[in-house]
């Protein structure tokens, strides 16, 4: 083998020695860079995670309350047909039972209207409500309001409570007396049985 030949060979050898190491280097980097995203992402997780279980109303378990609220959609001269299945039982937290789409029954405290509304998929705004698409929101004619106890109220995330009466109302402002009149009484008088309307 000439001096030549013997140089590449050994030229060679380094290259793919340097090529190794460089590889192991670039190898070791990566795993640092798995960790570091690891890492950060458990680290985001658990900041969310906090957030959540800290930032606004917290629903207490299944179980925590067992207390009923007169309820009732009106729109437009008209109450809202709410005893329908498709209303029914949509959460073990809060729901309406078949039939009686009049009454709520909450089985958790500190639930927020907003995220009830949100369960029946009828979900509300301070100015609006959407029911299955058509969205009625105060528009100069007609007015959206919510009142509770027969008192307008502004904060849609309002935990709701035993005895409420809760009104969701669209129409004219003539109108608004004569729906609050409509509003049911029954919360009371369930309460007031043995088994407490369940």
């Amino acid at each position: 083998m000439s001096n030549q030949e013997k140089q590449q060979k050994k030229h060679d050898k380094e290259r793919r020695r340097l090529e190794r190491q460089r590889s192991r280097k670039r190898s070791k980097q990566l795993a640092s860079m798995k960790k570091y995203a690891i890492v950060v992402g458990v680290a985001l997780l658990l900041i969310y995670g906090l957030t959540q279980m800290f930032s606004g109303p917290q629903i207490g378990p299944i179980g925590s309350t067992h207390e009923h609220v007169d309820f009732l959609i009106y729109i437009d001269g008209q109450p809202m047909d709410l005893n329908q299945s498709q209303y029914a039982m949509k959460s073990q937290y809060a729901h309406i039972h078949f039939g009686e789409g009049d009454l709520i029954h909450l089985h958790a405290i500190n639930i927020p209207l907003s995220w009830f509304m949100d369960e029946l998929d009828l979900p509300i705004t301070e100015n609006s409500i959407d029911i299955h698409g058509n969205v009625y929101s105060n528009d100069g004619e007609k007015t959206f309001k919510i009142f509770l106890n027969g008192e307008e109220l502004n904060d849609i995330d309002y935990p709701i409570s035993d005895e409420d009466k809760i009104l969701i109302y669209y129409g004219s402002e003539s109108d608004v007396e004569a729906a609050l009149d409509l509003v049911p009484d029954r919360a009371i008088e369930i309460n007031n049985m043995p088994n407490r309307g369940d």
